[in-house]
């Protein structure tokens, strides 16, 4: 079973207007015995439903080959990133996560497993990078 350390949703304005949207964490695996993730791993795919905004399906999804092993835990770190266009960006709002991957199974066994949570969704940047032409014509 696969589960997610940290599943704050960050959200970074770019240049071009679009939003970064970016996931940082730990993958962690409960296990008996350590193994190559790489090697049993052979879907994984994420997506966020913003609350009052757009779905996104992340575009780069990885973790790292290396981990910690204790307490019959494999720690992997997790990133994942997409961008989509969007409006204002509030301080704090809510999202969907969903997880799909499989692990020890191969292509035609049988649904993905799913990890799905609701999650905390931030705003990252100043001010006028989070609210755009609106907050700079009200000051």
């Amino acid at each position: 079973m696969l589960r997610l350390a940290d599943t704050t949703i960050r959200l970074y304005r770019r240049k071009d207007g679009t939003v970064s949207v970016c996931l940082r964490s730990f993958l962690m695996i409960h296990t008996n015995t350590g193994f190559r993730l790489s090697a049993y791993l052979n879907k994984l795919e994420c997506s966020v439903a913003i609350a009052e905004g757009p779905t996104v399906h992340f575009d780069e999804v990885g973790y790292s080959e290396d981990c910690t092993y204790k307490l019959d835990h494999m720690v992997h770190d997790f990133w994942t990133a997409g961008s989509t266009p969007y409006g204002a960006m509030s301080d704090t709002t809510v999202g969907l996560l969903r997880v799909e991957y499989r692990l020890f199974s191969f292509e035609g066994q049988g649904a993905p497993s799913v990890i799905e949570q609701v999650v905390p969704v931030v705003a990252r940047g100043t001010a006028e990078q989070r609210f755009g032409a609106r907050y700079r014509n009200a000051a």
